[in-house]
């Protein structure tokens, strides 16, 4: 927006209202919303006119004399010799005007200008207030801002403006000299902030004969200019703009847009956050929930909402004095306030805040008081869930987020289950949605559901793994089908029964081909056409679980029937169940990771049906060259055990141990699709590293 310019106007009246809303502010309990008189910095440091020495009053012949000689400075011409009259002023200005065509004019030019003015100050002058208006009219032309500055005629209107008790009038046309002067000028900018008279204008604005003026006056000032802009912020304007919006006392859509303009910019500086009081925050959500609010005034305010709430302070008081319900409040207000569809950059920066406020919302709900205050059961808990099925996107990721971060202690993820059966309206999302980001939302929300171990049985009997076995399939959202993958991994984990359900036959009918697959065949079906590494890993560490919980159970000796059926499912119609470990072998990333699928793979091999998998998967050049290298052991490595030994050697060594185990299980098997000369290879490596370890 360009620069304000200042004509002669009058008063407009405005006075603040009586009633304020107070939906928020009356239910935010024991929040501070301080009157704007207290939070106005104090002048008492500000060099005042009233702190002028005074060399006692002029008579009213020498002001009129004086009067002579400043019209003589303005208009460099011939005058006559009559009493000064106001007029005359405007037209030497004018004279000034036409004689500097080329708009230089320098401080020479004003001559004793503001010597005058503080004579006729202490005089208390008649005329005092039409000098004023006649060099307000002045500074309206770019070529007399920079010798006003210069000359100290700009000093003195900033004296005045600081100082106690003075005419409105006078102060309307200071102001508008000031505004004027400062306007894209910024050596006098610099004269304003270097005596900190931003304050002194910031006071103006709670005169509402002059807010009208002050706050163009503040805007023209700190418009690309970011020493003002700081300055004003840190005395908290931001604050001090709000509460005079929510109470009434800025009206008119062209006051308000400056006003708006400088609340944005006071919460784009980092002393402007600091300094604000708690209830600052208050204010924005009072203000942007009002029906009267305009599109581009809700998006001003969410936008310093969310930079507000990115400070912890913030969020801390949000969960204190319980305003996260009325944040998101404000969230659903970005669904029924009012915006031009066709207009591009208005739906993208609509569908922007609304993220940033799921954002905010998501860190805030991490905390670790807002269960304190927000417990299950509780309003906002119950309000979020009913959020989980609705049509907006941007509503049921932020109830994920949100009620995902609640879910932090095995307690709470089982009541979430058992009294708000909450898990159902995210398998219905998991199948009756396309979109990535409410997907993953639910997913992420479903993983921390699983890690409890007794939700793990209730999320399979609510038939979990059909619904995440459709995501299985969208191979142009790979963050989707990992989230995917890890929920898999984790409810099947110790759980017969939901293995069980991971190698259900996709198809009841004997005649039909989808007979011999299992729901487990479409995950090994992933890992096989995917190029991303934590997808390959996640299902690897699937098949660890899996083999982990049947094979344990095997060896136990009331080992049942089932187990045994299961076995023989998972090996006879997944021929390449060990692949998926072979990619948590080869990956470099996270060495507990391969130690994890050299267990996996000792743990096959102990099985006979088990043994020809992973033969299978020593097939890979890769995968076997790891053996080897990880059999060929030193008399160094050997040595180094107990204390002395680094966590990377007590690793590696564990890894050979299992090695030595899978090794030796093959062996006795002896299985035809394993290679005579890798047969004797691996006995070889496996003999020596087993007598250095004895």
């Amino acid at each position: 927006m360009a620069s304000q310019d200042y004509k002669d106007g009058g008063s407009t009246g405005l006075v603040p209202v009586a009633t304020t809303n107070t939906d928020i502010i009356s239910l935010a309990g024991g929040i501070e919303l301080p009157a704007v008189e207290t939070v106005v910095p104090d002048l008492t440091d500000l060099k005042s006119l009233s702190s002028s020495e005074t060399e006692g009053v002029v008579p009213v012949e020498e002001q009129d004399q004086m009067f002579r000689a400043l019209k003589e400075v303005l208009s460099k011409t011939e005058g006559d010799e009559d009493v000064f009259d106001v007029q005359e002023l405007r037209d030497a200005l004018e004279s000034a005007d036409t004689a500097a065509q080329e708009g230089r004019r320098g401080p020479q030019l004003l001559g004793g200008v503001a010597a005058i003015l503080q004579k006729l100050w202490q005089s208390e002058s008649r005329y005092m207030v039409e000098a004023a208006e006649a060099l307000a009219n002045a500074s309206r032309d770019p070529s007399w801002r920079i010798p006003f500055g210069q000359s100290g005629v700009l000093q003195f209107f900033l004296q005045l403006i600081a100082t106690p008790d003075v005419d409105k009038d006078l102060l309307f046309h200071s102001l508008r000299l000031i505004g004027n002067s400062c306007a894209d000028t910024d050596e006098n900018r610099e004269i304003v902030v270097s005596n900190n008279y931003t304050r002194a204008i910031m006071r103006l604005t709670l005169n509402p004969d002059l807010v009208h003026v002050a706050i163009p006056v503040i805007y023209n000032i700190c418009t690309d200019f970011e020493p003002a802009q700081t300055q004003v912020a840190t005395n908290r304007l931001g604050y001090i703009l709000l509460k005079q919006i929510n109470d009434g006392a800025v009206k008119g859509n062209a006051l308000l847009n400056f006003t708006y303009e400088l609340v944005e910019m006071a919460a784009g500086q980092a002393e402007g956050i600091e300094n604000s009081p708690d209830g600052t925050i208050v204010l924005m959500m009072n203000i942007a929930l009002k029906e009267d609010t305009t599109f581009a005034q809700y998006t001003c305010l969410v936008t310093c909402l969310a930079q507000y709430l990115q400070a912890e302070r913030f969020q801390i008081a949000s969960i204190r004095h319980k305003l996260v319900e009325h944040i998101i409040s404000v969230l659903e207000r970005s669904f029924t306030i009012e915006v031009d569809e066709s207009v591009s950059e208005d739906v993208q920066l609509l569908n922007q805040l609304r993220l940033k406020l799921n954002q905010t919302l998501g860190d805030i709900s991490a905390l670790p008081t807002f269960l304190e205050t927000y417990p299950i059961g509780s309003p906002l808990v119950d309000t979020l869930q009913s959020w989980l099925i609705r049509r907006q996107e941007t509503l049921q990721i932020c109830a994920c987020v949100v009620l995902g971060n609640v879910a932090r202690t095995d307690e709470i993820c089982q009541l979430m289950i058992d009294q708000l059966n909450i898990h159902r309206a995210l398998i219905h999302n998991l199948n009756n949605n396309t979109i990535g980001g409410v997907l993953h939302a639910s997913l992420g929300f479903l993983k921390n559901l699983s890690i409890a171990e007794s939700n793990r049985e209730k999320l399979g009997d609510a038939d979990i793994i059909p619904a995440i076995s459709k995501i299985w399939t969208y191979d142009t959202v790979p963050q989707v089908q990992l989230a995917a993958t890890s929920v898999t991994r984790l409810v099947i984990a110790s759980n017969v029964k939901n293995i069980s359900r991971l190698l259900t036959s996709l198809s009841s009918d004997p005649d039909s081909p989808a007979h011999l697959r299992t729901y487990l065949s479409m995950l090994l079906s992933l890992c096989s056409r995917t190029d991303t590494a934590p997808i390959k890993t996640e299902i690897g560490r699937t098949i660890c679980s899996i083999c982990r919980t049947l094979l344990s159970r095997k060896k136990a000796a009331d080992v049942d029937d089932e187990t045994s059926t299961l076995l023989d499912r998972l090996f006879d119609l997944h021929k390449d169940i060990a692949r998926p470990v072979g990619a948590m072998i080869t990956q470099t990333e996270w060495p507990v990771v391969r130690s994890e699928g050299w267990f996996a793979l000792a743990l096959m091999a102990s099985h006979d049906k088990g043994c020809p998998a992973v033969v299978d998967c020593l097939i890979d050049t890769d995968i076997y060259t790891q053996v080897e290298k990880s059999l060929d052991v030193t008399d160094d490595e050997s040595a180094a055990t107990g204390a002395a030994a680094t966590s990377e050697q007590l690793q590696r060594k564990g890894d050979r141990d299992n090695l030595v185990i899978m090794v030796k299980e093959l062996l006795s098997r002896d299985p035809e699709s394993l290679p005579k000369g890798k047969k004797e290879r691996l006995r070889e490596l496996m003999n020596r590293a087993v007598s250095l370890r004895s």
